[in-house]
């Protein structure tokens, strides 16, 4: 991983940009006892209505920008989704598609484009994107590239109240504000974050707040934490599933995202979590550096998120790797549709993306992909070929 060293520092324009990020967060800090907690902090970071990082104009997602996502790697992604989603479609009855941070707006074009082709375009397709700048981006790919089904589409201020259909959410989970705990003197501790000497510091021994201090006992005692042990606890992620068990009434929720089940993700051996951040396309873990000009993530606890689910009605309706994920729903028949008429180089970009996407040490294993019913029991031909819910 990238230490802070290796980091080319900013433009001076985006210098500006976090140098006025750090004195929002600072002031907050001095009405709180002069800190916040991480989930706080990064809350500021990536999603300040004016300068977090989401809402920056120059944000960009791809080869020029900090970091890429499956749908910008090849349309096959987007297209699986679609199949599968047609197949939803025919047991639900409800033709309508929730997406869930859209990016740049790629997967939306390259799934209405193959259900277009399926005869299974859906009536509405919906998007629930809190970044004004990425809206703007989305909408116009859509209007350059496919003006014709811009009528299908509707960006959402807020979640609606109640939903039938399928919902998307690739790589949204692992965006949400977490916090961060570590085991100190055998107690559980939250890691929180101050300002000293200019800049952004940690603060660890912190007692954590009622709201996560039984969660992180549990996890310790059922884990076996050691001293010194660190890692996230995502119960913003929790509430966000929470939300969409209740507002679902009929359908089903893909999730998508880098991740494990609690056992392995609280693996006493992964001692330090999984936060990543992400700049100019390279990885490291300080998270405090550079406000508002960098991603932060971390993987996603699936048990969590299926456990939670269940709380609010929902069932499992699947639980597999993205690479078992994409073959079940004919990725490779797609690729050897159109492979013939590729040149050489575009052939060799295909086989790329595919290897990309799809090997156990790139996307293939590390991405999984969770299906959530809600007021079904149907279960999909996308999680038949390899089922990993004893995973979780």
């Amino acid at each position: 991983m990238t230490t802070y060293h290796d980091l080319a520092p900013p433009s001076a324009e985006s210098a500006d940009r976090s140098r006025m990020l750090t004195e929002s967060i600072r002031q907050k800090m001095q009405k709180l006892q002069g800190r916040v907690s991480f989930a706080d902090f990064m809350a500021d970071a990536l999603y300040d209505p004016m300068l977090g990082y989401y809402q920056n104009p120059g944000f960009i997602i791809g080869s020029r920008g900090d970091f890429t996502t499956a749908p910008e790697i090849s349309p096959l992604f987007a297209r699986c989704f679609a199949r599968q989603c047609r197949e939803i479609f025919s047991t639900l009855g409800d033709d309508v598609i929730l997406e869930l941070g859209a990016g740049s707006g790629r997967f939306a074009l390259d799934i209405l484009i193959e259900l277009e082709q399926l005869q299974a375009l859906p009536k509405h397709y919906l998007v629930y994107e809190i970044s004004e700048s990425l809206r703007q981006k989305q909408r116009a790919l859509i209007e350059t590239s496919r003006p014709d089904l811009l009528s299908r589409l509707q960006w959402l201020d807020e979640l609606p109240q109640t939903f039938s259909g399928v919902v998307i959410a690739n790589e949204v989970l692992d965006a949400m504000p977490f916090h961060i705990f570590k085991i100190v003197n055998q107690q559980p501790h939250e890691r929180m974050v101050t300002f000293e000497s200019n800049k952004f510091i940690w603060q660890d021994e912190m007692p954590p707040s009622d709201f996560i201090h039984h969660e992180i006992e549990t996890l310790q005692h059922e884990y076996h934490l050691a001293e010194g042990y660190q890692s996230e606890i995502q119960m913003q992620a929790a509430a966000l599933v929470k939300q969409l068990c209740m507002l679902v009434k009929h359908g089903v929720i893909l999730f998508a995202d880098y991740g494990y089940g609690q056992s392995e993700y609280y693996h006493p051996q992964r001692t330090q979590g999984t936060l990543t951040c992400f700049y100019q396309h390279r990885s490291h873990n300080q998270p405090l550096i550079y406000p508002g000009l960098q991603d932060i993530t971390t993987h996603v606890d699936f048990t969590r998120v299926i456990s939670t689910a269940a709380d609010y009605g929902a069932k499992l309706g699947g639980f597999t790797t993205q690479s078992a994920f994409l073959f079940a729903n004919g990725l490779l028949d797609m690729a050897g549709e159109i492979e013939p008429s590729l040149n050489e180089a575009d052939a060799f970009r295909l086989h790329q993306s595919i290897k990309t996407l799809t090997m156990p040490t790139e996307m293939g294993d590390l991405v999984k992909i969770m299906a959530v019913n809600l007021n079904t029991d149907a279960t999909f031909s996308g999680f038949k070929n390899l089922d990993r819910r004893r995973d979780l």
